[in-house]
């Protein structure tokens, strides 16, 4: 029975689905995450073969769809590849960014612009077959407006210079305990600053009963709306959609963020896996 393997990888976990040619999940499971623009082959093989042994040694595999964090280049894919072809041979392998796995997740086959807000950020024009312009995201020094990672760098330099209430400050330091030696050396000595930054967004979503912490999660939305949606110049009835998981728990600012430089979000989702089982499983069955 034919069947397809979809990978929806991130720098913190990979979500692996196996579904059947009607569309049905066989398995779905989570191993640990992969950028492919930092890791080496051996990190890729140790992943792969695991994925092989432990659950899938057994069942044919058709079909590889990678979509993955740090998947930007002709030559980062084909490391990918490479990798995925040394654990499954027999299978066709193709091997994508992850702002086309929201696209098709989001569109299928139509036509809109594709967000990403989770720990970074990110956004194309997609036509409904591949992604037709992109604004690059620049990451969390020079970009990802509206990110997790960016929102906690507004909280934290706020908290910091004491630009919130006391309460919020108070409240934030009794939960996490920080030190400024211990933020300076984690953002610009450790590895990963930008998760670590992202690691304070729960606080923000619990404290929007607070003006200025609202005021700051919108504050950051109009600025991804502003550099990195409108600039695409589509017609009013272009839709514009999100996935990811802060705008799914901010939805309801996100939104407002939209109406407040004339954008309308359309829909927004916490993951893509869904959406992509939809796509493939259309592709799969001949309707196209």
């Amino acid at each position: 029975m034919k069947s397809i393997l979809i990978a929806d990888a991130g720098s913190t976990k990979i979500e692996w689905t196996l579904i059947n040619f009607r569309g049905e999940i066989l398995c779905s499971f989570i191993t640990v995450g992969l950028n492919a623009l930092l890791a080496n082959r051996q990190d890729m093989d140790n992943i792969f073969n695991d994925v092989k042994e432990m659950f899938l040694n057994t069942q044919v595999i058709d079909n590889i769809y990678y979509y993955g964090a740090g998947c930007a280049t002709l030559e980062i894919c084909n490391k990918i590849e490479m990798s995925l072809r040394y654990c499954w041979k027999d299978a066709e392998i193709f091997v994508g960014s992850d702002l086309l796995a929201a696209a098709r997740s989001l569109f299928g086959q139509d036509e809109g612009v594709a967000c990403i807000l989770g720990t970074g950020s990110n956004s194309c024009l997609y036509n409904g077959e591949k992604i037709v312009d992109h604004i690059p995201s620049l990451g969390y020094i020079l970009g990802d407006e509206g990110s997790g990672a960016a929102l906690g760098k507004r909280l934290l330099g706020d908290i910091l210079k004491k630009q919130l209430p006391g309460k919020i400050i108070t409240d934030f330091m009794v939960e996490y305990k920080e030190s400024l030696p211990h933020v300076l050396d984690t953002v610009y000595r450790k590895v990963s600053p930008n998760r670590y930054l992202a690691s304070f967004v729960p606080f923000l979503h619990k404290n929007l009963w607070c003006h200025e912490v609202y005021s700051l999660v919108l504050v950051e939305f109009i600025a991804f709306f502003k550099r990195n949606v409108v600039m695409y110049e589509v017609s009013n009835n272009v839709d514009i959609r999100f996935t990811g998981s802060v705008a799914f728990h901010f939805e309801k600012i996100l939104k407002e963020a939209a109406l407040a430089v004339g954008c309308k979000v359309t829909e927004v989702t916490e993951k893509p896996m869904q959406g992509l089982v939809g796509y493939h499983s259309l592709k799969m069955s001949g309707y196209e």
